[in-house]
């Protein structure tokens, strides 16, 4: 029979197995819709590339752009049991679809007493079994890394780096194996007791299951696989969240598991998704897969935070670093490949991310800082955050106008320069009395309202109400001295960054009735003439406002922003103010006389949410031969601060300047 000339190259894996390697015509055909999302994003992949150019043009040459034809030049090979040759014989090897897998690589140290692999399968035959009987059609194939990748290829290796997620994506099915999870009869049962679509979210099971489910939930919890970075990147691009995932069975991630003696299980990821959601408490790295990592991506001209998915890849286990990079960049949807050297540090990969994630818009990178130096990069303006947030908010594609280079070593950029520190009034002990007529006992924790049962997490307060007290009455006291037109600022920044993208996990934010008296006064405080004449105040901060700001105040969430010590910086030539709260500082902070600190606020950030550290504390360079201008010595939070931008310009030109826009070279 006469094969046609679009057909795969065959060759056999030992009895069991064929390999095909497919045509561009049939790789063009089963990979397009995830050669669709990545021709979507090449423009934006070429403008970060132009950016990174003018940047830093070390960073721009650690990636290259891809497109349809860098993917469709990759090989591309799928398995197949010899049974299913006969299939092809009207056809020639021209593939149907095929189904890609999710799993552990073992080494010798994870294989369990007496395992064995099946043939050329780098997986028992139990497990083969199953995934061999999830075909729909002997034309699907199924593509695994190990048996389709050729191992012994560094460039067959790097090219299929940059194609994995097109490859997952564009899959029919995902296969997920967790082979270290073992369950018995009860616990399989609840898969086709617990249908998602017979059940409401407020729906509770019996309680006499919930040993059952809990049961499950921690061996399936305890899977190797959730720790795994690529296992994480894989099931992530297969983008299990979208309507093509969740409303076809056909396309739903399948979960495969060991049954009683040598049998497996197999579960539909909704269903599983389902069971697992009932479990009482729900460990971090399975609530990370939960969570699509791509949203805020779904609106023109944002993107999701690229740095949120380097710090959650950054949690995974990964052999190799630099896969890392490729892991971010291909869940950030970038039509980008990483072509750099082996990275020999998770601080030059955080780096690298950073400068990636600038270059796109995101301005996130500016406001890290931990204080501690970085062996692997040197003296650097850049700073390790504290924690690896993965709730970090959408940015504007594009959106960083105020960076002119970094490296490194330093970085040139616009900014705000504010009064010196040492001008900053620290509200004192003394000017509290105030807010005793608003509380004249100590300042009682308003609870927040939660969703379901409480946790300790969520009922337990950081600070007892006798040791948030004093902090509390600063915060409130600069409030009052700084008048209503900051206090309604302030509260408006705090609505909008802080309440409402922040507040959601719980029950929204409500005034609390037993703190409308307290407001009352509050209100008369701040608005005394128009108390007094009984007549309307300023629409911009009402006395529900009052209510709910110190619904707010008493709430133990607000203790990061309101810190211990509340300070009050002057930031216009008319007398308006800012606040901040307690600094982080470096070793430089304290290389000096505090009367020579300066305080600066890059323009990029004056737009950017107040949970942030937006103010850099800054020393003027006095080494010799030194190639900046300042050292960065902390950072700040800026609280209620006016329009900084319009500030500076009524400044310009004037002897008593409030603030002042200039361009600086900053190292660390």
């Amino acid at each position: 029979m006469e094969i046609p000339l679009c057909a795969a190259a065959h060759e056999p894996l030992g009895d069991e197995l064929f390999l095909l390697t497919l045509t561009k015509e049939n790789k063009a055909e089963i990979l397009a819709h995830g050669l669709t999302k990545l021709n979507d994003s090449q423009q934006e992949a070429l403008e970060i590339l132009n950016v990174l150019e003018v940047w830093d043009p070390h960073t721009r040459s650690l990636f290259a752009l891809r497109s349809s034809p860098t993917i469709l030049d990759t090989p591309f090979r799928l398995v197949f049991p010899t049974t299913d040759k006969s299939s092809f014989d009207e056809t020639g090897f021209y593939v149907r679809h095929y189904m890609a897998v999710s799993y552990c690589w073992r080494s010798e140290n994870f294989l369990p007493d007496n395992y064995e692999r099946h043939g050329s399968w780098p997986v028992s035959k139990p497990f083969v079994d199953a995934m061999i009987s999830e075909k729909d059609h002997p034309r699907v194939g199924i593509w695994m890394d190990q048996l389709c990748i050729d191992q012994n290829s560094p460039e067959d290796k790097r090219k299929s780096v940059a194609a994995m997620d097109v490859i997952y994506r564009s899959c029919i099915r995902l296969l997920v194996l967790l082979e270290d999870v073992f369950l018995d009869a009860a616990e399989i049962a609840l898969h086709s007791k617990y249908d998602l679509a017979k059940y409401g979210s407020a729906w509770r099971p019996p309680a006499e299951e919930e040993s059952v489910i809990a049961s499950l939930y921690k061996k399936v919890a305890s899977a190797r696989w959730w720790e795994r970075a690529w296992c994480f990147h894989e099931f992530n691009v297969n983008e299990p969240w979208t309507d093509r995932r969740q409303c076809n069975e056909i396309h739903n991630a399948t979960f495969i598991m060991n049954g009683p003696n040598g049998s497996t299980v197999k579960m539909k990821w909704w269903t599983l998704h389902f069971i697992m959601c009932l479990a009482p408490h729900i460990e971090e790295q399975v609530l990370e897969i939960f969570i699509p990592v791509d949203h805020g991506d779904r609106e023109p001209g944002y993107r999701g935070s690229i740095m949120a998915r380097h710090n959650t890849v950054s949690t995974k286990g990964c052999m190799l670093l630099e896969d890392r990079l490729s892991i971010m960049v291909n869940l950030s949807g970038l039509a980008l490949a990483y072509r750099g050297n082996a990275r020999q540090s998770t601080d030059e990969v955080m780096y690298i991310s950073a400068v990636l994630a600038m270059a796109a818009g995101e301005a996130h990178p500016l406001t890290m800082f931990d204080g501690r130096a970085l062996p692997a990069l040197g003296e650097s303006w850049f700073q390790r955050h504290l924690v690896n947030d993965a709730t970090i908010p959408r940015f504007e594609l594009g959106g960083l106008k105020g960076i002119h280079r970094v490296s490194i070593q330093d970085i040139e950029l616009d900014m705000i320069f504010l009064p010196l520190p040492a001008t900053w009034r620290r509200v004192k002990d003394e000017d509290l009395d105030p807010t005793y007529r608003i509380f004249p006992d100590t300042i009682a924790t308003t609870r927040p309202a939660i969703h379901g049962p409480a946790s300790d997490v969520m009922t337990t307060a950081s600070r007892s109400d006798e040791d948030a007290d004093k902090p509390r009455r600063r915060f409130l006291a600069g409030c009052l001295m700084n008048g209503n037109a900051f206090t309604a600022r302030l509260w408006t920044q705090l609505r909008t960054d802080v309440i409402g993208p922040s507040y959601n996990q719980f029950q929204e934010l409500a005034p609390s009735p037993s703190l409308l008296p307290a407001a009352i006064e509050l209100f008369r405080q701040l608005f005394p003439v128009s108390t007094l004449l009984s007549i309307s105040a300023s629409s911009e901060f009402t006395i529900e406002d009052a209510q709910l700001f110190l619904t707010w105040l008493t709430d133990p969430r607000s203790s990061y922003y309101i810190g211990v010590f509340t300070h009050q910086i002057r930031c216009s030539i008319d007398g308006q103010s800012a606040f901040t709260t307690d600094a982080q500082a470096n070793t430089h902070f304290n290389n000096g006389p505090f009367d020579e600190l300066r305080a600066a606020v890059p323009i990029d950030l004056l737009d950017m949410s107040c949970i942030s550290l937006r103010i850099w504390l800054l020393r003027r360079c006095k080494d010799k031969g030194a190639t900046s201008q300042w050292r960065l010595a902390g950072k700040a939070m800026l609280l209620g601060e006016p329009n900084l931008r319009m500030e500076a310009g009524k400044s310009k030109g004037r002897d008593d300047v409030a603030v002042e826009l200039r361009r600086v070279v900053v190292s660390g």
